[in-house]
């Protein structure tokens, strides 16, 4: 029997809110008390680098932060990271490697504006610049100029794919109780992660800084999660090296193609009894 450690902060039922709403039911109505999650924006603050403004479920930042830097390709490890702090929603975030504005503005086309000896852009043009990686673009840093095939030899039963998406409803307590939330889990051995956020790119950056805090090896960790598969999302598990990705909705072509060339075994529409392998079969024994 596995032994399941969920690092779960679920029963912590923060940033709810209830409201009266009126529920039409065929022809009759009543008035009933309805959940829904509290979204706030997330400003992510890295070294000198222009903000990040996300919508998210704001708890886990800190898991957020990592998940992020490490698919973005910003830092290598845990390691890099020298501080995390959080201001209410904002978090700054300090590493050990040399991040600066030039990145971006080089890779927007944006003409930096200097004054004197400032190296970094002007306050107001940050400012003006702030929205740009909002997560539902995947970041600037969306497109990898390589890709290097994943070559993890591990393998999960057919059955057990069908367990997992059924685990994580199962413990998707705010979904639960508002349907407004994704889900993702990561599973490391017999060790689970999940987290859940507004966002689907959050929930699974969330799920990948947790795992990298306890020090998980991402060539034996996949992730399930609901949501589609781009090829944003693709890029994320193949920058950490996780090499199996399973979802209970669709990929997008540009996934399956990021997919392919990274070796990602990409597994959708897992639903009742049944599921589409679309890359790399080969990891998933579909014996009974």
């Amino acid at each position: 029997e596995i032994i399941v450690n969920i690092i779960n902060w679920c029963n912590n039922m923060d940033f709810l809110r209830q409201t009266e709403v009126i529920q039409w039911n065929d022809g009759e109505y009543r008035t009933i008390t309805e959940n829904s999650v509290d979204d706030e924006y997330t400003y992510l603050f890295i070294d000198y680098l222009p903000p990040r403004k996300f919508s998210t479920y704001p708890k886990d930042l800190e898991d957020f932060a990592i998940g992020y830097c490490l698919g973005e390709g910003l830092i290598k490890d845990y390691s890099d990271i020298e501080s995390i702090k959080l201001d209410g929603t904002n978090v700054l975030v300090s590493t050990k490697l040399t991040h600066n504005p030039e990145e971006d503005f080089e890779q927007e086309g944006i003409v930096q504006e200097r004054k004197g000896n400032c190296e970094h852009a002007c306050v107001c043009r940050l400012l003006e610049y702030q929205g740009v990686n909002s997560d539902n673009a995947g970041g600037i840093r969306s497109e990898l100029k390589t890709i290097e095939p994943n070559t993890s030899d591990l393998k999960i039963d057919a059955t057990q794919i069908i367990k997992d998406i059924e685990h994580l409803t199962d413990e998707a307590k705010i979904w639960q109780k508002t349907a407004g939330v994704h889900v993702a889990q990561l599973k490391f051995k017999d060790n689970i992660i999940i987290r859940e956020d507004v966002s689907r790119h959050v929930a699974v950056d969330k799920v990948i800084g947790a795992a990298s805090r306890e020090g998980y090896d991402f060539s034996k960790c996949y992730i399930s999660y609901s949501g589609r598969m781009p090829a944003d999302m693709l890029i994320k598990v193949i920058r950490v090296g996780i090499p199996i990705i399973i979802s209970n909705a669709s990929p997008a072509s540009s996934g399956i193609e990021v997919a392919h060339a990274g070796n990602i075994t990409m597994v959708g529409f897992v639903r009742d009894n049944r599921f589409t392998i679309f890359t790399a079969p080969e990891r998933v024994n579909l014996e009974k």
